[in-house]
């Protein structure tokens, strides 16, 4: 075993996110079959289609939940060896080959998502008992017996699995770049200048942005004559988005820069914005997740609200419409909206998790540093709203980050989707929407922090600066 690098306890974090993620897999796979078993029980016909459909809809959103579990799980395995970069030199020095230290990383992915994938398949289960329980109780559902453990149930466990050992895999590779004579170097994160260096990095995120932005304009162009518009645009949105997640360290530091520069007046915040610039590398990794779920959340939420707007917008000029109907027509928005939060929001939840273990595990990296600044005269509680300015400035560069490319992408589906009703639809931001997505990130910087600093600010300064 590497030190602590690979040890699983180390990636307790990451266990759960594989579980939430199987837990949510779980339930989408059951619910299909429930829902058939209901319609069966009631004589309705056609139910092949509707299980598929749901299906479908079930494996387009776990599909986004591993997404973001993929991307949060690279990440926190990038955190830990960035920490254990002279633990690693030490061992590389008396021998240990990189790929052999790596080999042992991506078995522990695998160990990690099966742990996860089993929890979360059990908890998936059980919660879908529960709910079935419940809804016969109510009388909602037949009372019959249903299916809870469908052959389907292994997909999302194998899916988790693998999305786990390939987020090690990709998370691992820095293994491969130390070298034995980094055991005598106290540093653990690359330069501003080395991260814009990588230009196999770059190469690809502006590939990737084009190519989505091509498809993005194809949609546009199409979308006067064809709502199936929507699938270049679909495409070209998830194509520039996946640029966006590779060339994090380069996207983010210019937004991290602006926002490090309100209140800069102030030493202490002046050191919090230059903390998060000195290393890219570890504050694209605590945003990027974040930056992930607030998409998501705002992508559906404006697209829903620009429906609903051309919606009533076009209903209010028909004659024979009556206010309860638009009232009515209001209310089950606000429903739709409401399930596809939910449904969404427990992607946001997987990227809040890595969140709140990307910046803990960047405290708890830097006691040494922490030291240090003790040491040169900042007081306790100086560092400590160092520390939770820092981490705000982050979470605020990600939301902000989000909120427009959120914005962006959901006009972009309402566009292509409605554009064929011949006029150009402006954005709708939900308020609630934004309001949650505000304050939730706020609250979780906050959390993800002050437990972490305030265990450093325990250690005695000769100590902390003692510290490897």
């Amino acid at each position: 075993m590497i030190g602590t690098v690979n040890g699983v306890r180390q990636f307790a974090p990451t266990i759960l996110v594989a579980a939430l993620g199987t837990t949510f897999g779980s339930a989408l796979v059951i619910a299909p079959g429930i829902v058939a078993e209901a319609m069966a029980a009631t004589g309705l016909d056609d139910l092949r289609s509707v299980k598929s459909v749901l299906s479908v809809i079930g494996w387009l959103f776990l599909g986004i939940a591993l997404y973001v579990g993929a991307i949060v799980t690279a990440n926190t395995c990038a955190t830990l060896i960035a920490g254990q970069t002279r633990v690693i030199a030490l061992q590389r020095l008396v021998g240990a080959t990189g790929a052999s230290l790596r080999a042992r990383i991506t078995r522990t992915g695998l160990v990690v998502g099966l742990l996860g994938g089993v929890i979360g398949a059990v908890v998936g289960t059980g919660f879908s008992a529960v709910f079935v329980a419940v809804l016969r109780g109510n009388g909602f559902l037949p009372d019959r017996s249903y299916t809870l453990l469908p052959w389907e149930l292994v997909l999302p466990v194998v899916a988790v699995v693998l999305a786990t050992w390939g987020a090690f895999a990709a998370g691992s590779r820095r293994v491969l770049t130390v070298t034995p004579l980094q055991a005598l170097s106290s540093s653990v994160e690359v330069s501003h200048e080395d991260v814009r260096s990588g230009t196999a990095r770059k190469v690809w995120a502006i590939i990737l942005m084009s190519g989505g932005a091509l498809l993005a304009l194809l949609g546009l162009a199409l979308s006067g004559t064809t709502p199936v518009a929507v699938f270049p645009a679909a495409l070209g949105g998830f194509v520039s988005f996946a640029g966006v997640s590779v060339g994090a360290t380069i996207v983010m530091p210019p937004v991290l820069h602006a926002i490090g520069r309100v209140g800069s007046a102030d030493p202490v915040v002046l050191l919090a914005g230059r903390n998060a610039m000195r290393a890219p590398a570890r504050s694209a990794r605590a945003t990027i997740g974040l930056v992930i779920g607030v998409t998501l959340l705002v992508t559906f939420a404006v697209a829903l609200g620009i429906m609903q707007h051309v919606t009533e917008s076009t209903l209010s000029g028909q004659s024979g419409i009556t206010p309860a109907m638009l009232e009515q027509q209001r209310t089950f928005f606000a429903q739709l909206n409401a399930v596809v939060s939910v449904v969404v929001g427990f992607s946001a939840v997987i990227a809040a998790v890595g969140v709140v273990n990307a910046l803990a595990l960047g405290v708890l990296q830097r006691r040494r540093e922490l030291g240090l600044l003790r040491v040169l005269g900042l007081t306790g509680a100086q560092v400590r709203r160092m520390i939770v300015t820092e981490a705000v400035q982050m979470v605020v560069a990600a939301v902000v980050t989000g909120l427009v490319l959120g914005t962006f992408y959901g006009w972009l589906g309402g566009q292509t989707l409605l554009g064929i009703l011949g006029s150009v639809v402006t954005p709708v931001l939900p308020p609630l929407t934004i309001a949650i997505v505000v304050v939730g990130a706020l609250v979780l910087a906050v959390v993800a922090t002050v437990a972490p600093v305030r265990g450093a600010m325990r250690v005695p300064p000769t100590e902390a600066l003692a510290v490897d």
